[in-house]
């Protein structure tokens, strides 16, 4: 079978998932309920992405400069793993089904990219803040496998002392050697990919593990008390309930996990789950008015317990769970990407290496197998203030603007004053603060304000 380069198609579905014709809408729909209607569905599902593809031919000169050059500012790691034991309905990110016998050859390359680069500046001129490993799945790989890679990161990256080192896994085959492993190899954040606790939701996803499994295996790994544990739900998913979305926090705030993600199902377009809900063979997902219900009961809920709200979708119990990779992702800091199909990003360019996991592992010149990479926009200070500070449900516009030498307030006026008209903001003193409704919205927002200003102003000037 043919083997694309797994990161840039990545960003090639998140930037279609959205909207069907990626059309932008600025202005929301005036109504008496703008959590449901103020939009007729979300136009992105991360703000901020893409740039200008570069031509191949320029990619070496390129990658061999940035390597060259000192970081300044937050950083993070990606590592990927790109196994799945299984392949979920609703992942559009499918890349290997995992095999015992790939895993030693795609760790020994793994290591060997992470050693080759280890001693240039772009690597070594400041702390790496968060390591994430993800994939995929991480826990598909054997016990051994998962702690030489952790150790490698640990040997080969200058890690900050208090670095948030997550891997991601799955209940399903992370047995109690895997823990030992990852914890051994100073893994200190666990993130599992459980999205509902109900038997019969996860059957219909192509899920394994049943509800008892799953509480039992995250019982197990918050004993272990030596990393933070936190978990995925997804609302939106095919035939859930509010009710079923309901019980599925409620089970979390039973467990006194460490932190949560709350998120709304993401539909890619030509899917699998596309697929199969278009040939009838699921229950229907939940709707725009539905989801934004199932948003609002997961803030409310989770307020009620008294959790700390980290970002628009992410809750804390304590001052353990940081979520620092995620954030920092959003804001658009610097990414030192490593494993088949990883995606990064350094000094504003986005890199993508390579996809085709014969020829990752292969690869014996110890250069850096980047295949496709994307110059930032002129514009990309403003894009990463603005993606980076709404995911937190707020911008100090004026401060922004005095940052950049932008007068913001007054580029921006018509558009906020709409929108606070609409119900999804409130302006004051320069500052934007999302209401519940603009935080379910938060990402039209976002994009809206970065096309907003690139059709108004740049294109007059």
């Amino acid at each position: 079978m043919k083997q694309t380069n797994e990161a840039s198609s990545k960003l090639t579905l998140l930037e279609k998932a959205g909207s069907e014709t990626n059309r932008r809408t600025y202005m929301a729909t005036v109504s008496d309920n703008p959590l449901a209607e103020a939009f007729q569905k979300k136009t992105v599902v991360h703000a901020g992405l893409g740039g200008v593809h570069l031509e191949k031919e320029k990619i070496s000169a390129l990658w061999y400069s940035l390597e060259q050059t000192a970081r300044q500012g937050k950083t993070t790691a990606y590592i990927h793993i790109p196994f799945c034991e299984t392949r979920c309905l609703y992942c559009g990110f499918f890349a290997n089904p995992a095999k015992k016998t790939d895993g030693k050859a795609y760790t020994d390359a793994l290591i060997r990219e992470l050693e080759a680069g280890s001693e240039t500046r772009a690597v070594q001129s400041g702390p790496v803040h968060a390591v994430y490993l993800g994939g995929g799945t991480p826990t598909a790989l054997e016990p051994d496998e998962l702690k030489r890679i952790l150790i490698a990161v640990k040997k080969n990256l200058p890690l900050a002392n208090d670095c948030e080192i997550t891997v991601e896994g799955r209940i399903f085959n992370f047995e109690e050697d895997k823990i030992d492993a990852v914890l051994e190899g100073g893994a200190n954040r666990l993130s599992i990919g459980v999205q509902t606790f109900d038997a019969e939701i996860r059957k219909r996803l192509g899920r394994v593990a049943d509800r008892d499994k799953i509480v039992s295996r995250l019982n197990t790994l918050k004993k272990k008390d030596h990393a933070a544990v936190i978990i995925d739900l997804i609302f939106g998913l095919p035939g859930q309930t509010m009710e079923d979305w309901k019980k599925d926090i409620s089970t979390f705030l039973e467990l006194d996990l460490d932190g949560v993600d709350l998120y709304q199902l993401i539909q890619f377009p030509g899917g699998p789950l596309e697929k199969a809900l278009q040939e009838n063979k699921l229950p229907p997902t939940a709707n725009t008015a539905q989801r934004s219900a199932m948003f609002a009961a997961g803030v409310e809920q989770m307020t009620g317990a008294r959790y700390n709200r980290l970002s628009i979708s992410h809750w804390g119990r304590t001052s353990r769970e940081r979520n620092l990779y995620n954030l920092f992702m959003k804001r658009k800091t610097h990414c030192l990407a490593y494993g088949s199909g990883a995606g990064g990003n350094l000094d504003g360019y986005m890199y993508f290496l390579e996809g085709n996991l014969s020829s990752y592992i292969n690869a014996g010149n110890g250069s850096k197998p980047v295949i496709h990479m994307m110059a930032p926009s002129p514009h990309e200070p403003l894009i990463k203030k603005i993606a980076g500070e709404l995911e937190l449900g707020r911008i100090d516009l004026n401060r922004t603007g005095r940052q950049l030498g932008l007068d913001l307030e007054r580029v921006f006026a018509p558009l906020l004053s709409q929108w606070e008209g609409a119900g999804l903001i409130e302006y004051e003193d320069g500052w934007i603060t999302l209401t519940l409704a603009g935080e379910f919205w938060q990402t039209n927002l976002a994009q809206g304000m970065i096309d907003y200003y690139k059709e108004r102003v740049v294109k007059k000037t």
